[in-house]
């Protein structure tokens, strides 16, 4: 199962982690940078991971079109950002500079 990794402070009465789910996500819940970074790290290398900010504001299509497209490495739309793994290593190195 893909995850993603939902940062930041969570929006009281927002739908994006039921909407993450719906698009077959196992979400897990990270605070800042370095939370991410070790959530990150925690997610098999072989599998599918985004990172989507608890604030995005968007239609769960837009969500779904940048998180869960087949034809890209990686894809992105303002905030949240998916990446497979011939991705990964770009995604971990930004992880690990963003928590330093």
């Amino acid at each position: 199962m893909p995850t993603v990794i939902l940062t930041g402070q969570p929006v009281p009465g927002s739908p994006l982690e039921g909407d993450l789910r719906s698009l077959g996500f196992d979400v897990r819940p990270a605070a800042g940078p370095a939370d991410t970074a070790a959530v990150l790290a925690s997610v098999p290398a072989g599998q599918r991971v985004a990172v989507v900010d608890s604030g995005f504001v968007g239609h769960v299509h837009a969500l779904r079109l940048a998180l869960t497209d087949p034809r890209f490495d990686a894809c992105a739309v303002t905030g949240a950002l998916s990446v497979q793994p011939a991705a990964r290593g770009a995604l971990d190195k930004a992880a690990a500079t963003a928590q330093a």
